[in-house]
């Protein structure tokens, strides 16, 4: 699961037009590498700029981003990293720099073993001796959600 929690200055995103493209290049490139489009989150949190500061000092026009990713992890591979890097730039440069919006973003990774869609372990969460298993939770996720 990529969860990108996007905090971000009221004035950084001031149409939906703006937030269904960030939500839709974010999906594009999960699905662009094999993930279902079900997978990915985009949650947008506003924030009124006198509670955000960086290094004691408040702070207008920013956008932060916290991205979760349980299903695939980069494993220390520093290509897939800059991979990942350039790829959320590239869905985000519009929106921030573009525009003089400070953007900054960590991307954490959680074991895909612990996580879980409806009560259904997602057939990432399988290592390669429960294929099997693997395969029925892909069709009925697969079946739920159409992607």
């Amino acid at each position: 699961m990529p969860l990108w929690k996007i905090y971000h200055s009221a004035d950084a995103f001031t149409t939906q037009e703006e937030k269904d493209a960030v939500a839709r290049g974010a999906t594009e490139f999960y699905v662009s590498k094999g993930l279902p489009s079900f997978y990915v989150h985009v949650i947008f949190f506003p924030i009124a700029n006198e509670n955000k500061f960086t290094g004691g000092t408040s702070q207008s026009r920013f956008v932060i981003i916290e991205l979760a990713h349980i299903a695939r992890n980069w494993d220390g591979d520093q290509k897939r990293a800059t991979v990942i890097k350039d790829s959320i730039d590239r869905v985000m440069r519009p929106f921030t720099i573009d525009k003089g919006i400070h953007l900054e973003y960590a991307v954490l990774e959680g074991p895909a073993a612990l996580w879980r869609i409806d009560g259904i372990d997602p057939p990432e969460a399988f290592g390669p001796d429960e294929q099997e298993q693997a395969e029925v939770n892909r069709k009925i996720l697969h079946d739920k959600y159409g992607a």
